[in-house]
Parts: C-alpha cells; structure tokens; sequence
C-alpha cells in the first residue's frame, strides 16, 4: 500500500471517528454463551486502533471457551497514560448472513458490534447507534426475542451501526506503516 492511500485512508478514518455517536446499550443478549456461534480465531492476540487527537484504543483477546473470546480494552490518552480499562466476554449470535458480537460488561450490559475484515492484520468494528436503535426499540424492556427481531429487520440498514474504528495486529507490517506514517504526521 503506498503512502498515498494510507494517508487518504487515515484522514477517512479519523473524519469518522469524530461522527461517532455512542453503542446501543441492552440488558438482554442476543444469544447465550452455550447458542453462541464460534468465533474467528484471527481475534486472538493484541490490536490498536489509533484517534485523530493522538489517543489510542488497544484491545488483548484471549479464549475463553471456543465460542466466548476475553476482551481487555484500554484507552490511552496522547501523552500514552492509560485513561479507561475495560473487561468483556464477547460471543456471536448468526443474524441473517453476519455475526453481530455480544459485548458484555458488568456495569454496562450489552453493547452490540460487527467485524469486518481488511486482511489478517486488519479489521474495523462498528458499533450499533444508540439513537437508531432506541429510535426502534420503543419500549424501556425488550426480550431476547424483540432484540433479536429487530436486528433480523435492520440488519442491512447503514445507519443502524457507527462509523467503523480500524484495529491493526501489534507488531503486523500494517500497524508498522501506520506508527511511521502517524509520526510522520506529527501523532
């Protein structure tokens, strides 16, 4: 990939994570642990994804089970202090033809999100939008049923998921290029 792309990419990727808005949030899953569906094994290992105000996100996946991956997420901000640590057991429910990932936290429930793959090294996440899915949802409780309905409904539309944020593999030749490329610039 030439420097180019890579910079028009970059300026793409950090014009959307400023538009982001904030995840759905549910007390109910879209599937148990034991109905989960396998996850990738590409996950696992240690991934970064860097914000256009020199913060950077890092996640370490590890395997719980085949179908239920630890995810240990940190935010750093620019000067590199650890600002937010965060703990998930994250597992997918089949919607349709694409895995949308359970994110579960103690303190926050449910949020829910999709992966998709550039290469081995590489993958974005969006987020399901708050706003499109309480917009949706009316009700203050929903079953497993109705979220999962309502998914089966909305799934192909592009407004109900966030702007992807890209994670690159720690240590990958993509995640080289773009610690050169950010110090370049000036991250």
């Amino acid at each position: 990939m030439n420097l180019k792309i890579l910079k028009t990419a970059l300026i793409t990727l950090f014009a959307a994570i400023v538009l982001i808005g904030c995840p759905y949030q549910s007390e109910v899953a879209l599937t148990d642990y034991e109905n989960a569906e396998k996850f990738e094994k590409n996950l696992l290992g240690e991934w970064v994804a860097y914000h256009e105000n020199g913060s950077r996100d890092e996640l370490t996946i590890s395997k719980l089970n085949t179908k239920v991956m630890d995810v240990r997420s940190k935010t750093f901000d620019a000067s590199g202090r650890a600002k937010e640590v965060y703990g998930f057991r994250v597992f997918g429910a089949k919607v349709l033809d694409q895995v949308i990932y359970n994110f579960e936290n103690k303190e926050v429930g449910y949020m829910f999100g999709k992966i998709n793959w550039e290469n081995k090294n590489v993958f974005s996440l969006q987020f399901v939008n708050e706003n499109f899915a309480t917009e949706k949802l009316a009700a203050d409780s929903i079953t497993q049923k109705e979220l999962t309905d309502f998914f089966t409904e909305n799934i192909t539309e592009e407004k109900m998921f966030e702007n992807p944020l890209e994670f690159y593999r720690k240590n990958s030749p993509e995640h080289e290029k773009i610690k050169i490329y950010l110090k370049k610039s000036g991250f």
